[in-house]
């Protein structure tokens, strides 16, 4: 559908179709002052209490070690400004756990604070990706599809080996030009292809917009479309806030 989809309650039918709908549908879910409605405990308990949604508490932190927990928080943090995840750079278009042959599909995010200016997310479902690609890059889009690679981010992580682009019953991607092993030169220069591809495309029509208030909840597949982040205006430590949770969906999401 490709289309951001804007929702002002939850707890209703609409709102959890929705939520379901993500398994097969690459459009992000805006929840406008969802962190009014429920806390992170609150919302943590909610998705918990939905049978084909189930937690994937696996982060890794600034230094690449695994950790388990419930949510995991990206904050402007000028000490650890070297990782996007505390810097008030811009950030390219990825996917959170692609370096995971068996990670999350659901992102969560929950804006506790947003910045004065900026910081808007840059959203790329897969299926204007996949027309794009078709129709100005072919060759990157066939290597893309056919070539593998090696993903992988800590020692605790493993490697996952896959295709960027998995194409299948729903086409996925799994990209993160960071973790992937670029030691063969053809997947370097097909990875510095598809990097330069998206840098031009971020300000197409193809890619969303989407500006999370504080109090807003985004939530969509990580595997069903790329996403990053516009820059933002930050004095102070804390200036801005998000907090993210990963959640898979269970074999009864698919009977």
């Amino acid at each position: 559908m490709s289309g951001l989809k804007v929702l002002s309650r939850p707890f209703n039918l609409e709102f959890e179709e929705a939520l379901l709908n993500l398994e097969f549908d690459d459009s992000p879910l805006l929840l406008k002052e969802g962190l009014r409605y429920l806390d992170l405990a609150g919302w943590y308990e909610y998705l918990c209490d939905i049978p084909t949604l189930q937690p994937d508490s696996r982060h890794f932190s600034v230094d690449c070690e695994l950790h388990i927990k419930k949510w995991w928080e990206i904050s402007y943090q000028p000490e650890k400004a070297q990782v996007y995840a505390h810097s008030n750079t811009r950030q390219p278009l990825h996917n959170d756990n692609a370096w995971f042959a068996d990670g999350a599909e659901v992102n969560f995010f929950a804006m506790e604070r947003q910045a004065r200016a900026g910081g808007a997310q840059i959203i790329y479902p897969v299926s204007r990706l996949m027309t794009d690609l078709a129709s100005a890059q072919p060759e990157l889009l066939r290597d893309l599809c056919d070539c593998e690679v090696v993903i992988s981010k800590g020692a605790d992580g493993g490697a996952h080996r896959t295709s960027v682009i998995r194409e299948g019953e729903k086409t996925r991607c799994y990209w993160n030009f960071y973790r992937i092993d670029k030691t063969d030169a053809n997947i370097m220069k097909m990875c510095e292809a598809f990097f330069l591809f998206l840098e031009r495309q971020e300000t197409s029509s193809s890619v969303l917009r989407v500006f999370c208030d504080t109090n807003d909840c985004l939530v969509f597949n990580d595997t069903l479309l790329l996403h990053g982040r516009e820059s933002f205006e930050a004095k102070n430590a804390y200036d801005r806030i998000l907090h993210q949770s990963m959640w898979k969906f269970t074999a009864a999401s698919s009977l």
